[in-house]
């Protein structure tokens, strides 16, 4: 069997240029591709068995072949492109690569090539998650608060089923199990759970959401937010409110009310501004609109 691979790792990439060069390589040969496997807005990052390349690695026998674009489209990282590399050469399934133009194999030369390029393949990610961080840093130092805002209702669920909310309610007290709502409203068991405890109904008597589920969703709200813009915790101390709202609600931005409280660091302010609701609700209301807008 010859199977061809594919993986974009964004949905705003396509993977046609990659079919592409997969049939001309196959051409040469004067291969037919039997199967095409295709991972599509999918980190190279992600486990094997979390992607469809998970399967393919499963059934592949002596003699199979498959052939990638490169050798990072298997996998973004040095030691997972060398388990796949590993696993394939012990089931004695070649790897093809169009661009690189490598065959590797069961052999010396094959191994050397997968463990160069697997570790190019991971340094390029690193490089790219620190230019990330630097990106992210650098909104930090303009003021621009990272992320979406605390207790934001702004999803497409959310969106959706805000106007459900009294019949939701009524379904509840009526004492409707949660399989039986989600077909009444057209979603998701797990999308009614959510819905239940998002809006109090857990309390309702009659209300059929287990306990359990109350309990890991009460724990994981409880869970603080990660940081995105560096390694180490967050910073949040306590600023005089009553000043700190003031100073965002005429507009001053975090650098501007930095100067402002001297006795805290920028990252002190920062974080605090960022994982208090309130500053967070006004912070966004006043500068952050400005400052979006300067960009």
């Amino acid at each position: 069997m010859i199977y061809g691979y594919l993986r974009v790792s964004s949905d705003e990439q396509d993977v046609n240029a990659q079919k592409q060069g997969v049939d001309g390589f196959a051409a040469e040969k004067g291969w037919n591709i039997d199967k095409y496997i295709s991972d599509e807005g999918v980190s190279g990052g992600k486990d094997p068995d979390k992607r469809n390349l998970g399967p393919l690695l499963k059934i592949v026998q002596k003699g199979d072949i498959i052939i990638s674009s490169e050798i990072s489209r298997l996998g973004r990282d040095l030691y997972m492109v060398m388990d796949i590399l590993h696993f394939c050469m012990e089931r004695g399934c070649i790897i093809h690569t169009v661009k690189d133009r490598f065959t590797l194999g069961d052999d010396i030369q094959s191994k050397v090539l997968a463990f160069a390029f697997g570790l190019s393949a991971e340094i390029e990610r690193q490089m790219i998650r620190q230019r990330t961080r630097e990106g992210l840093r650098q909104r930090m130092k303009m003021g621009v608060l990272l992320g979406r805002p605390i207790g934001s209702c702004n999803s497409e669920e959310a969106q959706k089923f805000i106007g459900m909310k009294e019949q939701l309610k009524q379904m509840v007290e009526w004492g409707m199990t949660a399989r039986q709502i989600a077909t009444v409203i057209n979603c998701d068991r797990n999308t009614v759970y959510r819905l239940i405890y998002k809006w109090g109904f857990n309390s309702l008597k009659g209300c059929s959401i287990s306990a359990d589920w109350i309990k890991f969703e009460s724990e994981k709200k409880k869970q603080d937010r990660k940081p995105s813009y560096k390694d180490g915790p967050y910073l949040v101390v306590e600023l005089p409110r009553d000043k700190t709202v003031e100073l965002i609600k005429v507009g001053l931005t975090i650098p501007q009310i930095a100067e402002q409280m001297p006795q805290y660091s920028y990252e002190q302010i920062y974080d605090t501004i960022l994982c208090d609701s309130e500053y967070n609700a006004l912070y966004r209301k006043n500068a952050q609109l400005k400052l979006v807008k300067r960009k």
